[in-house]
């Protein structure tokens, strides 16, 4: 395992479920009164300039880039050089949402890519378009991303294995960021990455995991490392999330593992029993949204807008509609549900689960092994459980008898009305429903990447 270098407790802690994180986040609270996050930093990141050059590799649909872009200041902040990401729909969507930054609040000359290509970090010739990027903007400075989860992740253990496709994509995400040589890699993940191995020929008990071999990695290239799992609902995110981060800063920064102490180098949380503010709950995210029914279709929506008092009183919504069009809501789309299903919606009461309807669940082969968050009502007064393939996992309204919408899941991950899913390489204004919720699925928290970056930025 990983030397947790500043993480809280005597090693990365993982978080089981919503009711374990409680009890840890009770111990954790008292540790933290008397740490300070900002004592250490000397601003070596921004020493030489104030435009922090990014790559981002595996990019997705700019979710964790937008909340770096949105992070920067008058005085300074992010400039993204290059986007690597695969899939031609994710990279539309990353465009979209790059240039309505771009025309709408740039603080940096050149903040964005000036190309978006899609790039196969599996392949020499795409890595050599990141190179030149890099080359062209005179070097890099930190190096962001997360490769594709499906091979940790906990509903397909079976996955958690070396051979799996998708864990050995880890590989390239190591070996492009050692290669480009930035100050530092912030790369993120769920907790599977943890304890999956990196090989499975060892024959001893205790196999070299995924994160063993990043930390070596990172270490024998002069990295100090900084690993920890933290809950998107720590930092005013509506929904418990817990993933994995590991923060590599370079022994030229100057900074080591005394430096930050016990939290680490990630900001302190703001929200729930470790903050300052409570945690923001799914009424707080979705009630002022329209309501619709199962199979709503139309993208645009018309919306009435909060008033002044109302968004001086929810921050959150507050922030959800800055940058977005007055009066028009995007997204508020709802996947259509057979007859049954919504039968099955309104036996269910809020927090409550398949559990309510067992009796119902005659199409479930094996009802003992469905997951807790199968057919889960949310509650209005508390943050959402982890938001992913919200369609097939069927998580339900709190009041109206459908599944979310695509707006309330993007609200939910925090994602600002302005930021769009496409559904195809050619209008972004087509449905596509399915390939939007796996982009949403597949993204980073806005709000938590936004505080991340922000705290990088004083590094």
């Amino acid at each position: 395992m990983i030397k947790p270098a500043c993480n809280p407790g005597s090693r990365v802690r993982y978080r089981a479920n919503i009711k374990l994180s409680k009890e840890q986040d009770q111990e954790l609270n008292s540790s933290l009164s008397s740490i300070s996050e900002d004592t250490a930093l000397h601003g070596a990141l921004t020493a030489s300039r104030n435009d922090v050059r990014v790559v981002e590799l595996f990019a997705g649909a700019g979710g964790m880039g937008v909340g770096f872009l949105m992070a920067s200041d008058k005085t300074k902040g992010f400039r993204i050089i290059n986007s690597a990401e695969i899939n031609p729909i994710f990279l539309k969507s990353l465009e979209t949402n790059y240039k309505y930054f771009y025309d709408s609040i740039n603080r940096v000359e050149d903040s964005i890519p000036s190309d978006f290509i899609p790039i196969d970090l599996t392949k020499k010739n795409d890595c050599q378009l990141v190179h030149e990027a890099v080359k062209k903007a005179d070097g890099v400075d930190i190096v962001i991303g997360g490769t594709p989860c499906q091979g940790f992740s906990q509903s397909n253990r079976t996955n958690w294995n070396a051979k799996n496709t998708y864990n050995q994509l880890v590989e390239y995400f190591i070996e492009c960021s050692l290669e480009l040589a930035p100050k530092a890699i912030l790369l993120e993940n769920v907790q599977g990455i943890l304890w999956t191995p990196r090989s499975n020929k060892s024959k001893n008990k205790h196999k070299l995991t995924v994160v063993d071999y990043i930390a070596k990695k990172f270490t024998d290239a002069g990295y100090v490392l900084f690993p920890t799992v933290l809950d998107a609902a720590w930092y005013g995110v509506p929904q418990h999330r817990n993933r994995f981060f590991l923060l590599a800063l370079h022994k030229d920064l100057g900074y080591t593992v005394d430096h930050f102490g016990e939290w680490g180098a990630f900001p302190l949380p703001t929200h729930g029993a470790m903050g300052k503010h409570n945690y923001v709950t799914v009424k707080e995210a979705i009630a002022d949204l329209p309501v619709v029914e199962n199979g709503e279709g139309r993208v645009i929506q018309e919306y009435d807008e909060p008033t002044l008092g109302q968004l001086s009183s929810n921050p959150f919504l507050q922030q959800m509609r800055q940058m977005a069009i007055p009066g028009t809501i995007e997204g508020h789309i709802v996947s259509k549900q057979a007859n049954y299903v919504i039968d099955r919606y309104r036996h269910i009461p809020a927090g409550g689960n398949w559990q309510n309807i067992r009796h119902m669940m005659t199409n479930y082969s094996d009802i003992e092994n469905t997951h807790s968050n199968i057919y889960k009502r949310l509650k209005w007064d508390e943050p959402s459980i982890t938001i992913g393939n919200y369609r097939k996992s069927m998580i339900i309204h709190p009041e109206q008898n459908r599944g979310l919408s695509l707006r309330e899941a993007s609200r939910l991950q925090s994602l600002p009305d302005w930021f769009t899913f496409c559904g195809n390489t050619d209008n972004s204004k087509t449905l596509g429903i399915m390939h939007k919720q796996q982009q949403l699925a597949n993204t980073v928290s806005f709000l938590l990447t936004l505080k991340i970056a922000q705290y990088i930025l004083k590094l």
